[in-house]
């Protein structure tokens, strides 16, 4: 009996042994588990105990910080460098249109001179025109003028008396006296509308004079700017390959004709 409560004991003791020794390399990976997480805290944060809260707890980030920093000058140099691109195209964008404006400003310019200089050229030649026209009919009065005066020298000749006796002759009447006076009658109104006409193409020929001298001076005004746009054309680099445009045929401007003498 007493034998048996020893081996009993024996083998008590052996199995607390033994589960002594199974149960120490467990509590040291436990305490190596411990300290583990209290040194990275980011990975998982033992909640503290009421003990622990009033002592501060010292926490290394470092590794943390440094692989958290690497992403971010990654992006923030990837984003300059898109910016920087971006700002390049859009530098050459505004060279391109800047560019692109001054040709067509240059272009819109030419085309405004020869637009002009077409222009200046279409009012020379209608310039041109009227005062020919103009000129014509200053003749035409010239020569009524001249016609008229004719007439009345002739008239003049024919209201002498011998002239008016001779005429009374000729048409043979019982009273010759009467006859005189009719044929010197007839002629005086003849003479006073020929001076009456002759005032009126005065005044016409008057006003046709001027005209003609502001036609003129409208016609060696405009060929000057004519001239003027021609040679500054040839003398500027791209003036040389420009046409001059050609002369267009422009139906004259109706100009003031002068009164009719009446008939």
């Amino acid at each position: 009996m007493m034998r048996a409560n020893l081996v009993r004991s024996f083998c008590v003791a052996l199995l607390a042994a033994l589960v002594l020794v199974l149960c120490m390399p467990e509590a040291q990976s436990q305490r190596r588990r411990t300290s583990r997480r209290a040194t990275n805290p980011a990975r998982a944060q033992p909640t503290p105990t009421p003990a622990a809260t009033d002592e501060p707890s010292v926490v290394s980030t470092a590794d943390e910080q440094q692989q958290e920093t690497t992403p971010r000058r990654t992006t923030a140099r990837t984003r300059r460098d898109n910016v920087q691109s971006e700002n390049d195209k859009l530098h050459g964008t505004v060279r391109d249109l800047s560019s692109q404006v001054e040709k067509l400003s240059g272009e819109l310019n030419s085309m405004k001179t020869d637009q002009r200089a077409m222009y200046d050229l279409e009012r020379l030649t209608r310039a041109e025109q009227r005062a020919e026209a103009l000129r014509t009919q200053l003749r035409e009065v010239t020569d009524k003028e001249f016609q008229y005066q004719e007439r009345l020298a002739e008239i003049e000749y024919e209201l002498r008396p011998d002239s008016i006796q001779r005429r009374a002759a000729l048409i043979g009447s019982l009273n010759p006296s009467a006859v005189r006076e009719a044929i010197q009658q007839q002629f005086e109104r003849e003479r006073t509308r020929i001076q009456k006409q002759l005032e009126l193409l005065a005044t016409s020929r008057t006003r046709l004079e001027a005209a003609v001298s502001t036609a003129d001076a409208e016609v060696d005004r405009l060929r000057q700017r004519v001239d003027a746009a021609d040679q500054q054309q040839a003398n500027s680099p791209t003036g040389a390959t420009t046409t001059t445009p050609a002369t267009t045929t422009a139906t004259p401007q109706p100009t003031p004709t002068p009164a009719e003498p009446p008939k």
